[in-house]
């Protein structure tokens, strides 16, 4: 018989015609400067999706301008609320900021990396500098005019470089042009500068070589005016320019005066007739700044006559140059190295974007932060760090491994999931960076709500010892959330680097392994939300909360999952146990001890379960990791808490594995599943009646007649290790309308993405796919260009919350409802396995694939309840109905308008649902 919870599931289900993803939400910024406008209310700053306008007095996002594959942006010089906005595909847009209208739109037909714009001589027009070319080689100006504009759009090329330009700056109106490649400085000023048409626009170019990779560049024209006469020889213009750079190894070279220097060189050479001779540093007289221990990423010109340099870097310093003095300014504890440093048009304040993708605007008196604006700060993993063509990166996959994250209960629209501190985009960048900060996003407003540490930090701290190499965090491997959103659970795990050990090192690399998990910490934390203080104070910390007594040795915690039905957690380690952790009054002789309000509470563990070893262990404890750890394990809750699945598995060459199902309040296994077979288990989860278990294939249990519903095969392709594979399965289960979701990349080998350097890369992507536990085709499907990290089920039981690799995030919830409210009779699931397999393989899965539902037969009406309908012939419109259209989340991740429309139309257009007895 079946329930009427069940019946009430499947009608939901049979209801949803199609499912809708959302525009993702966030993405990194563009590293480039952060724009100001020009009373300094606002702050332009983009993604590769969209240019965001920011207030300055309140950090709110106040408009945005949809793009897509955006490289640059700079504001227009003929007019300040109109925006030039360029792609990295060749498309240049303007648009008017203050009204989001866009103006106008060119497509030059080649790469575009960096723009500047500069007035056209005699005009009120613009002209558009451009870095352009796969080389990133080429500088072109361009005229571009709409069609209101009487003159023409043009194009004039200035430098064609034998390498790729990193950045460059126009000065005076396009009179001076300085650009930098990896160890070269150019210089180009214009000639004939009385002609102003863009075809007359010559420049001579100069060089200076320097030792050291060149990192950021600044110039700065101490007097532009022109002294004496208004009529001059061109000759007689003296532009006084200084340069500054920073290089790899930390050094600012100071040029100062550099036009007058090249000059002074040329006539020396001219009159001693020697021609030809290189030009180094040392004759060009460069003074050197050196503060920063690593490369300078960041640098600017005060714009109080160039009084001082401000620079920043990996060192989460930003630094002010006093340059008649020498004297130093220091601001530490930034968080975050700077990665682009903006003054402002009037001077009084400083724009600095960190590599946590934030931008902070400080005052240049007070060094007060006036404006803070935070996207999404989870790990970014560029296209760069994917697997390389041929072969795999092991760091590649460990990049790509499940970020651990949570919907908060109490508000439906906050996401909850770990961040690094920093992630510079230097090639000097570590791998994979520790994650020791927990961020609060709201995507229904698309901003930060909370950021705090879950670890101990650097921030405040000494980053780097004294040998000079980075100290790491610890970093949040699990997290969890009470399911009243009162309490969160968080693993971090921290090990000794290799190298702090080399004393213990005796050359054979499976014993540095092990006496390097010897000295792991790993801690079990409980918080407690603090509505005071809007944060997570710490309530709890369990020390080594699984532990190998043989060894005398921490064991990882591999699972951490929430107790649906109540306040717990349970975890399971590496040492096969599985705990359940809940929270206890603290008493005093049988009072209560109470704090502030209520009484003080801790954590400590309920029960213990141990889990059979299916391996036996032939060897001593010295090789315990070969032959008794678990490569896998993973913890399940029922929709009521009464049962808890734990699934465990080893590498063996039968495959060894089983799935054991615990009753939560004794703590006894009840029944232990060995026909299950998913190689190494990647994912497990319990919907309804259903076990659901991912590995290399996805297996369906139906608990209650205890037999196997269905096995699909699951390959992901491109990843060939077994290892790296499972752990880059995601799955999330949704109880509220009774389905589950996967997601899994694919690499393809096909189809190279090529980096700056040279080297190819995979193109990767991610499959979603959503299935009820009853089909084993699967309702819904669609690809994502990124990897996903995370993907979880939404709070409020429509649909899932989806967390990829270029640090968006995305929804996925049902559209365009069936509104048939008979409820349709039982199915028989009749579908072939092999049916199944041919389904979900990657060759023949149909992308964007839409499963529609059948449609329950209407029963026979009486003639009575016939003659009743055609009296109101017309259909009722609940507002319930209406809501189940509109209610699916922000209005930036609204479906398209013409899926909403037909949905309505839907609504009004459908024959009026009869009431009568049969």
């Amino acid at each position: 018989m079946v329930s009427s919870d069940s019946l009430e599931k499947k009608r939901r289900l049979d209801s949803v015609t199609k499912w809708s993803m959302s525009a993702p939400v966030g993405g990194w910024f563009l590293p480039h400067d952060t724009i100001f406008s020009a009373d300094e209310k606002f702050l332009l700053v983009a993604s590769p999706r969209a240019l965001q306008i920011y207030s300055a007095e309140t950090s709110i996002r106040v408009r945005e301008l949809a793009g897509s594959s955006l490289a640059t942006y700079a504001l227009s010089s003929a007019n300040p609320d109109h925006v030039y906005v360029a792609s990295s595909t060749g498309l240049i847009s303007l648009w008017d900021w203050t009204t989001g209208s866009k103006i106008g739109r060119w497509d030059i037909g080649a790469v575009i990396q960096q723009i500047a714009v500069v007035p056209q001589p005699d005009t009120d027009l613009d002209l558009v500098y451009c870095q352009e070319g796969l080389k990133r080689n080429i500088i072109n100006v361009h005229a571009l005019r709409t069609k209101s504009q009487d003159s023409k759009t043009e194009l004039k090329q200035i430098l064609k470089a034998t390498s790729g330009v990193n950045r460059f700056e126009v000065l005076l109106g396009g009179k001076v042009v300085v650009a930098t490649t990896d160890n070269t400085i150019l210089i180009g000023r214009r000639i004939k500068v009385h002609k102003t048409a863009l075809e007359d626009f010559e420049y001579v170019w100069r060089e200076i070589k320097i030792a050291k990779q060149i990192t950021t560049m600044s110039a700065y024209v101490r007097d532009a005016n022109i002294s004496g006469k208004a009529k001059q020889s061109p000759k007689d213009h003296r532009v006084n320019l200084d340069i500054a750079i920073g290089d790899v190894e930390g050094t600012i070279h100071l040029f100062e005066d550099i036009l007058t220097s090249f000059t002074a060189m040329e006539r020396l050479q001219k009159d001693s007739d020697r021609a030809n001779v290189d030009v180094n540093t040392d004759a060009l007289r460069s003074k050197h700044l050196h503060w920063h221990r690593e490369a300078v990423c960041a640098l600017k010109w005060s714009r109080d006559a160039g009084n001082y340099l401000i620079s920043g870097g990996r060192e989460t310093v930003l630094v002010i140059w006093q340059l008649s003095t020498g004297k130093q300014q220091h601001l530490p504890h930034l968080t975050a190295a700077i990665e682009n440093i903006t003054v402002s048009p009037l001077g009084a304040s400083y724009a600095i974007a960190l590599a946590n993708n934030s931008v902070i605007v400080l005052s240049t008196a007070e060094l007060q932060a006036k404006t803070n604006i935070v996207g999404i700060q989870s790990r970014r993993v560029d296209p760069s760090k994917m697997p390389e063509e041929s072969g795999s990166v092991e760091s590649a996959f460990e990049n790509l491994v499940s970020v651990p994250m949570a919907v908060d209960p109490k508000n439906g629209y906050h996401v909850l999931f770990p961040v690094p501190s920093s992630q510079p985009r230097s090639p000097q960048a570590p791998e994979v960076s520790p994650e020791p900060y927990l961020q609060t996003f709201d995507i229904s407003a698309g901003r930060s709500a909370f950021r705090q540490a879950l670890t101990r930090n650097n921030a405040t701290d000494p980053n780097m010892a004294p040998d000079g190499s980075k100290i790491h965090e610890p970093t949040v491997k699990l997290l969890q959330i009470s399911n009243d959103g009162k309490w969160l659970a968080t693993v971090d795990e921290w090990f000794p680097p290799r190298k702090d050990l080399s004393y213990l090192d005796e050359g054979i690399a499976e014993f540095n392994e092990e006496e390097q998990s010897f000295r792991r910490e790993i801690y079990l934390k409980f918080w407690q939300w603090d509505e005071k203080t809007s944060q997570w104070s710490l309530i709890s910390r369990i020390d080594s909360p699984h532990f190998f007594e043989d060894v005398g040795a921490s064991a990882r915690v591999l699972s951490l999952i929430a107790d649906p039905s109540g306040v717990g957690f349970a975890t399971v380690g590496e040492d096969r146990n599985v705990r359940v952790w809940r929270p206890k009054t603290r008493t005093r002789t049988g009072t209560i001890v109470r704090g502030a309000e209520e009484g003080l509470v801790n954590w400590s563990l309920d029960h213990s379960v141990e889990l059979e070893n299916s391996i036996d262990s032939l060897e001593s404890a010295s090789t315990y990791q070969s032959s008794q750890v678990p490569v896998s394990a993973r913890l399940a809750f029922s929709a009521d808490g009464s049962v808890l699945a734990a699934g465990i598995s080893w590498i063996s060459e039968d495959g060894s594995g089983s799935i054991h199902l615990i009753d939560s309040n004794s703590g006894t296994i009840q029944q232990s599943i060995s026909e299950i077979d998913v190689g190494i288990l990647a994912c497990l989860g319990i919907v309804g009646r259903y076990l659901v278990a991912l590995g290399d294939s996805i297996i369906v249990w139906d608990l209650v007649v205890d037999q196997l519903l269905h096995c699909i095969p699951l390959v992901v392709p491109g990843a060939d290790d077994i290892l790296d594979a499972m752990s880059l399965i995601r799955l999330a289960i949704n109880e509220a309308d009774g389905t589950f979701a996967i997601a899994y990349p694919s690499f393809d080998q096909r189809e190279l993405v090529k980096t700056n350097s040279g080297r190819r890369y995979r193109k990767a992507s991610s499959k979603i796919s959503i299935f009820s536990p009853e089909q084993p085709r699967p309702l819904w499907s669609s690809r994502t260009t990124d990897v996903v990290l995370a993907l979880e089920a939404a709070r409020d039981g429509k649909g899932y919350v989806v967390l990829d690799s270029s640090s968006s995030i995305r929804t996925v919830r049902p559209m365009g409802e069936n509104l048939q409210l008979q409820t349709p009779p039982p199915e028989s699931t009749s579908s072939s396995e092999q049916a199944a397999a041919e389904q979900l393989s990657e060759d023949d899965m149909n992308d964007d694939e839409q499963v529609s539902t059948e449609r329950a037969q209407r029963p026979l009406l009486s003639q009575d309840a016939i003659d009743i309908a055609t009296e109101n012939d017309k259909p009722v419109v609940r507002p319930e109905q209406l809501q189940r259209i509109f209610d699916t989340g922000p209005s930036h991740a609204l479906p398209p308008v013409k899926d909403l429309l037909s949905a309505v139309v839907d609504l009004y257009a459908r024959k009026p649902r009869v009431a009568g007895s049969v």
